[in-house]
């Protein structure tokens, strides 16, 4: 029977990015409901901040410094955390780079930096650790991919291509895997007030123009903007055996705005 309130006790959850937001926040939440992390990130001080918090929860957690956006480096990463826990039982896939650009003022490498980034990573992580959860019969894929991947707007040509890619793979990922009781999912967030959006929100000047650009964000979806623990708690429905019987889906948390005619 399951305890909801400890739904995750000795699983080794695996994220790849959560310095700061998103990430940050499933990292918090699948620790205190009993999972060990291994957390990466690109911000060695931000990283190290955001660990002395897990640990306070989940001792025996591990951070790890890794640009997703270099291949060799998320693959020294997935080898440090075999080496260290000897495999994971959960993959979140959390990173999500984006710039605003037209199709055809993308240079190479910024095209190949979005591809590692968005989607070659988390195959990546698949490589490594999908063996391990094949032998043990069991395991959960969760990626944080984008409204953007369903429908988007000007500017997204490549972001969303990247996270449309992802919930492709998903899906075929999903039927190759159910034979070994592992499960793959997709989590679209929508407008979610991050740190990074707040960031953003922030650059404008405080006056007219923030309060023009917050009631703009308003507007967008039929509730409220969302929080950051509105898609850590999806991730840990994903992630925990209350979803033993969802696998290949793509769940829309955002807000209502995809099923918005504008």
């Amino acid at each position: 029977m399951l305890s909801y309130n400890h739904l995750l006790p000795g699983k080794r959850a695996l994220i790849s990015t959560g310095a700061r937001g998103i990430g940050k926040a499933i990292a918090l939440l699948f620790a205190s409901h009993g999972a060990v992390i291994a957390l990466g990130g690109r911000n060695e001080n931000r990283l190290n901040e955001t660990m002395r918090e897990i640990k306070a929860v989940s001792p025996e957690s591990k951070g790890y410094v890794c640009d997703l956006s270099i291949g060799d480096q998320t693959e020294k990463m997935a080898g440090d955390v075999l080496k260290d826990f000897g495999g994971v039982d959960i993959i979140v896939n959390t990173v999500g780079v984006n710039r605003h650009f037209e199709a055809h003022t993308y240079d190479d490498h910024t095209m190949e930096s979005f591809f590692e980034s968005n989607y070659k990573s988390g195959m990546r992580f698949a490589r490594a650790f999908l063996p391990g959860m094949m032998e043990r019969k069991g395991g959960a894929i969760i990626n944080i991919s984008s409204i953007h991947a369903v429908q988007s707007m000007p500017g997204y040509s490549i972001y969303a291509g990247t996270k449309g890619a992802m919930n492709a793979s998903a899906r075929v990922m999903a039927l190759d895997y159910a034979p070994y009781g592992i499960r793959v999912n997709n989590i679209c967030p929508g407008l979610i007030m991050s740190d990074v959006m707040i960031d953003e929100v922030m650059a404008f000047p405080e006056g007219e123009e923030r309060e023009a650009f917050l009631k703009l964000l308003s507007g967008m979806q039929p509730l409220p903007p969302g929080k950051m623990d509105d898609i850590a708690n999806t991730a840990l429905f994903l992630a925990s055996d209350m979803a033993a019987y969802i696998t290949g889906q793509t769940i829309m948390v955002d807000g209502g705005a995809s099923i918005k005619a504008h």
